[in-house]
């Protein structure tokens, strides 16, 4: 099995994105969304980092976040993981829950956290859940619009650095 390296310095931001195993859909569930957001309320507690976004689909989640000084993202990432196994109500076996590993991108400036953030909040859009970002309930964008980030009709196109859906 290949070791994977993965570079971190304190301070950085970081783009995760978490998939399922296979591709299943079990996050569909609203119930199960909770527990996944209850569990990354309470890894953070032990892994400390600040929260700048995330959002829900159907068989993923893309998180973007500043670990701890003494935070390791693959050790918080492996805490989310198990936290959300244990919480739920007929947890399945770890290596049939999620993907054995996770994609990781270090943020290296103020466009690319806002691309970043733009194709995080589009998501929802591009998967075909909504035809409108803010249509979705899984999603950190409306806390993004309260702070005057994006106005209020946003998400309806495809900023121009997000892939097309086709």
């Amino acid at each position: 099995m290949p070791r994977y390296r993965r570079y971190f310095a304190p301070g950085q931001t970081v783009f995760l994105t978490i998939v399922c195993h296979a591709r299943r859909p079990w996050l569909r569930d609203e119930g199960t969304r909770h527990v996944a957001l209850a569990a990354l309320r309470n890894v953070r507690i032990r892994y400390p980092f600040r929260h700048f976004a995330h959002v829900l689909l159907d068989d993923h989640l893309h998180l973007m976040l500043r670990p701890a000084a003494d935070t390791q993202v693959p050790r918080l990432v492996g805490s989310f993981k198990r936290a959300v196994q244990a919480r739920l109500p007929a947890p399945l076996p770890p290596h049939r829950l999620w993907q054995r590993r996770y994609y990781d991108h270090v943020i290296r400036d103020a466009e690319d956290f806002a691309r970043h953030l733009d194709y995080l909040h589009f998501n929802p859009v591009k998967h075909g859940l909504v035809e409108h970002a803010t249509k979705w309930p899984w999603s950190s964008l409306p806390a993004w619009i309260e702070r005057g980030v994006y106005p209020a009709g946003w998400g309806d196109i495809a900023p121009e650095h997000v892939p097309d859906v086709e």
